[in-house]
């Protein structure tokens, strides 16, 4: 009878804009007054805005701690109520339906009116419902056939409740909905209550533990230079470096850039750090300049950005300096050489310099020199006029020197090129005028250039293998990039950004990342991500034992432990690429009769490229 009472009120309300205040539950009033103004249509209701498959599994691993925190809690309550035929849904704050966990018949009538993972289950878009109501108002409801204000939903009965952070922010909201007459809903409320508060409570716990982790990494990084501060995710400092005392008093509070530069301080740099537990971002490190007493009346001059780097910085101290470094150089335009062992992320590096610099706003062109045929590289460079060469095309082609222009020009590799080619790009390099192949027209530059090489440059000078003049117009500002051997502490980091990049959800013990730490990784981060996708493929959601992850190391990456600890590399070892070019040497040098330097020629490779290919393929 009282739900016959309810479906009278709700049709006079929508028909004719009467409400009888009396009947009706003043929460459910409000709603249904908002949907109407909102333009909700009371006879639909099914949901209409849903995620594609890769936006919800996007969203899901942006709420991946709070999915991790509640599944048990779901799980729980699914047990608790399955006799009901009831369905539990977690929903993020904006109203994306994260997880839904239910019996198949009560999941078969949710499909009916698109109540499933993936979509927007908010007030404005289906009308009175407990998740949206709950989301608006931050407060814990049931919604009882009737009383949902589109009919949809009139045949479900939904309890809800928030699920809140320390300070009050919404995490999201817990569900469970059942067919009218299947539940006994009078008890439903107090149980998704009493759920979602054991949510917040280990939530809160789980907080504690990652401010914990951040001032252990305050303490094992205390003398670092420059002076820093630790802040959670919440931006709330944490830690205070002790040289920086007038912050103290700004412990636990918010920290806010405005008051930081009322100070006298300015943030240089901005670092993630991740847990080593989890591999989740749990804070940031600010490194800090202090400005003198006599600077500070151009405090309303606008601070400098902090340095942003997109790759995994991880705890190394190592990599820190080499980030200073780029941090310090990224602001000015001065040459920069980066080297280090391939597979050491120069490419990712050389974007980060540009991506910091007044030129952010440009171009970045990146060119590898040593995967361009000798014969290709000054067209690929400089660029041609139509008709300025047998087989140019007809609408002529910008080289990369001039696509650079206003940016930053990267030239991987730059060991490789030839002496001729060394002298014609020295040339643009000290006016950054470039003529096009063919063109009479000189064209004004104006680009940044940052090289790269897994060479030791300054032996290549010596060597005569690189021009002296050549040299010290690349030789500004070195950077050398660590191996992963000199960071071995930072594998367990790319190992968690991996995993979440690839929404690839499984737990590494600390035994397996102690086995991948037991290596070399002769070919660095590359050889590391690519034995992890072999895994990914190959296990799928289930890891290996770790003695079976020893022996996939080893099989896969042809490698043999030595009794010194190191790693002696077979030719397995070697890409598709590779295998082709060794054969390729190995053709030319038997068609020239062991005739060095007709072999040479016939590869149109430089001499010194040729004597490195040769040492590298034991030839």
């Amino acid at each position: 009878m009282e739900e016959t009472m309810k479906k009278q009120v709700w049709r006079r309300f929508v028909e004719d804009g009467a409400l009888d205040s009396a009947r009706i539950n003043r929460r459910i009033m409000e709603s249904w007054y908002f949907c109407k103004s909102s333009g909700v249509n009371p006879f639909d209701g099914k949901g209409v805005q849903l995620l594609s498959l890769d936006a919800l599994k996007e969203r899901q691993r942006v709420n991946a701690q709070l999915l991790e925190v509640s599944l048990p809690f779901l799980n729980n309550l699914h047990n608790l109520f399955k006799h009901t035929k009831s369905i539990l849904l977690l929903i993020d704050p904006e109203g994306y339906v994260l997880k839904v966990i239910g019996g198949s018949d009560a999941l078969k009538y949710a499909q009916d009116i698109n109540f499933v993972e993936g979509v927007k289950w908010t007030e404005d878009l289906v009308g009175t419902n407990a998740i949206g109501t709950a989301l608006r108002n931050q407060e814990a409801i049931t919604v009882v056939g009737a009383e949902h204000y589109s009919i949809a939903s009139q045949n479900w009965v939904c309890s809800a409740a928030p699920i809140k952070d320390a300070d009050g922010t919404l995490l999201g909201v817990l569900d469970l909905s059942s067919r009218i007459g299947t539940c006994d809903h009078e008890h439903t409320l107090g149980a998704v209550v009493a759920s979602a508060y054991a949510i917040e409570h280990e939530w809160q716990y789980r907080m504690k533990e990652e401010d914990e982790e951040l001032l252990e990494v305050a303490q094992r990084s205390e003398g670092s230079v420059p002076p820093f501060v630790l802040c959670n995710r919440k931006d709330a400092l944490l830690y205070v470096h002790p040289s920086l005392k007038r912050l103290t008093s700004s412990l636990s509070k918010k920290l806010i850039k405005a008051e930081l530069k009322e100070m006298g301080y300015t943030i240089t740099m901005k670092l993630p750090v991740f847990s080593e537990k989890s591999g989740r971002l749990i804070g940031y490190q600010l490194c800090l300049t202090e400005k003198s007493r006599g600077m500070q009346v151009n405090l309303s001059l606008p601070d400098k950005a902090p340095f942003v780097f997109h790759g995994v910085t991880g705890v190394s101290g190592r990599f820190r300096s080499v980030l200073r470094q780029a941090e310090q150089v990224a602001e000015t335009d001065i040459p920069v050489h980066l080297t280090g062992e391939t597979g050491t992320g120069k490419e990712l590096f050389a974007k980060a310099i540009h991506e910091n610099s007044s030129r952010q706003k440009g171009p970045f062109v990146e060119l590898n020199c040593g995967a361009v045929p000798a014969s290709l590289l000054e067209s690929e460079l400089f660029g041609y006029v139509p008709g300025a060469f047998t087989g140019a095309g007809k609408t002529g082609y910008k080289g990369k020197l001039a696509q650079a222009d206003g940016g930053t020009l990267f030239l991987d590799e730059i060991g490789e090129i030839s002496h001729s080619m060394q002298v014609a790009l020295l040339k643009v390099l000290e006016d950054q005028r470039v003529t096009a192949l063919g063109g009479m027209k000189e064209t004004q530059l104006n680009f940044r250039l940052i090289t790269a090489t897994n060479q030791d440059l300054t032996a290549m000078m010596q060597a005569g293998m690189i021009r002296e003049d050549f040299y010290y117009r690349l030789y500004v500002y070195p950077i050398k990039l660590p191996s992963l051997r000199e960071r071995k502490e930072d594998i367990g980091h790319f190992i968690h950004w991996y995993c979440d990049r690839h929404h690839w959800n499984v737990h590494w013990s600390k035994g397996m990342i102690d086995a991948f730490m037991s290596f070399s990784w002769p070919g660095n981060i590359r050889q590391l991500f690519n034995s992890l996708d072999r895994i990914r493929v190959s296990y799928g959601e289930e890891l290996p034992s770790i003695e079976e992850l020893r022996n996939w190391i080893f099989q896969q990456q042809g490698c043999e432990l030595k009794s010194i600890g190191r790693l002696q590399v077979s030719d397995t070892l070697l890409t598709f690429r590779e295998e082709m070019e060794k054969k390729e040497i190995q053709k030319a040098l038997e068609e020239a009769n062991g005739r060095v330097q007709e072999a040479i020629e016939k590869l149109a490779m430089p001499r010194s490229t040729f004597y490195r290919k040769l040492k590298k393929y034991q030839l």
